[in-house]
């Protein structure tokens, strides 16, 4: 996994956690190793971030605070740790969006490289609507309900990661419902966010393909 670079890299380790956390305990021993996955998680996303504007360094910067705050929550030596943390996931998710975006409309030819990229962006898409969805939730508790929700306690961020992968893809089970205007907006925009980011992806994908094949058809017959 070590010698994946970049884009690659992170797309393995986004995958592993949003597979393998949802089935360890939180409040284990073995749920350290989860917060631990996922600080890993959010560091490579900061290394995949280019270097280009200082964008790197202004993600490092944010994730620093990010993960420290998140930590004194998890050993509840802050009271309000959990709360502050989440805007700060929001806002790191956010800065990793516009920067993988960036990013990627600079790409002139498709690589392996290029399509991984695409799904980390897609994937932390939906990690950023998480964070969005539970911050909501930790500061009005009947903005959202469902069965996931009543037996998850305070560790409800595997709840609303699944439930905001399921509401990009416009899928739903109605296992966690919106239960205010608020919340029902914050679902509304990601269906429709999941749905115009696939039609555009699907279509800047084909034309960078189709632009690489013409490139190289010119390389040959010259």
């Amino acid at each position: 996994m070590f010698f994946i670079k970049g884009f690659g890299r992170l797309l393995i380790v986004l995958l592993v956690y949003l597979l393998v956390s949802p089935f360890i305990p939180i409040g284990s021993v073995s749920g350290i190793m989860v917060h631990g996955w996922l600080s890993l998680v959010l560091l490579f996303a900061a290394r995949a971030v280019q270097r280009q504007r200082n964008q790197r360094g202004v993600a490092y910067t944010l994730l620093a605070p990010t993960l420290v705050i998140y930590w004194l929550g998890i050993f509840n030596v802050l009271s309000f740790s959990r709360e502050v943390a989440l805007a700060l996931f929001v806002l790191f998710y956010a800065l990793l969006i516009y920067a993988f975006c960036s990013q990627l409309v600079q790409i002139r030819r498709v690589t392996k490289e290029v399509i991984a990229g695409a799904l980390c962006l897609y994937v932390i898409i939906g990690l950023f609507w998480g964070a969005m969805y539970n911050l909501t939730y930790a500061l009005d508790s009947e903005s959202f309900a469902g069965n996931l929700l009543e037996s998850a306690g305070d560790q409800t961020i595997h709840c609303f990661n699944y439930f905001s992968m399921v509401t990009l893809t416009t899928l739903g089970y109605g296992d966690i419902t919106p239960q205010t205007q608020g919340a029902a907006a914050l679902c509304q925009m990601e269906a429709v966010v999941g749905q115009f980011f696939t039609a555009v992806l699907v279509a800047w994908l084909v034309g960078m393909y189709r632009r690489t094949e013409e490139d190289e058809a010119d390389v040959s017959s010259s």
